[in-house]
């Protein structure tokens, strides 16, 4: 797992330590499906899983992609406690972080993958409405028009000032 590349594993006896070893490694993100090869759903999406892995560009993803059978579950070392099969779960060190809810079709399975798994640059962040709102400098160094405060003060006044403009 050197040079942050994608380790593609199935879970099964001679697997299971190296499995353990890697998902606790911390910001490594994981996205591990839980399967029961007795199960119709998993049957329908097993294949799809494997062509979506077969299409992934592997060299700009970072993590690890499991497939865990159902007897394999209580021995592996996260959170394994699934409600059905097929699950779809991402972990980060070892911990869950989310379940997958979307489609069970290639290109959203990818989609997913990609997102979770890819690399990321950070990005400056813009300023905010909200610091706006409050006077600060915005774009530019200009400052920004101050609006009235939003809280109970600011609604009292709208209504007064409302029925009052009004000619009965």
């Amino acid at each position: 797992m050197r040079g942050g590349a994608i380790k593609i594993m199935e879970v099964n006896s001679s697997t299971l330590p190296e499995f353990n070893r890697l998902i606790k490694i911390k910001d490594q993100p994981a996205i591990v499906k839980f399967y029961a090869d007795w199960c119709g759903h998993c049957q329908d999406l097993n294949p799809k899983w494997r062509q979506m892995i077969s299409q992934l560009d592997k060299k700009n993803l970072k993590g690890i992609l499991a497939s865990v059978s159902e007897k394999y579950r209580n021995d592996i070392d996260c959170d394994s406690d699934v409600m059905g099969y097929p699950t779809i779960r991402v972990f980060k060190g070892g911990v869950k972080k989310r379940d997958y809810r979307g489609k069970r079709e290639v290109k959203d399975l990818e989609k997913f993958v990609k997102k979770m798994l890819g690399k990321c640059r950070r990005t400056k962040k813009r300023k905010t409405k909200r610091c706006k709102r409050k006077g600060r400098k915005g774009r530019k160094g200009k400052k920004t028009r101050k609006t009235r405060h939003r809280g109970r003060d600011g609604l009292r006044e709208r209504f007064f000032k409302m029925i009052s403009t009004k000619r009965l």
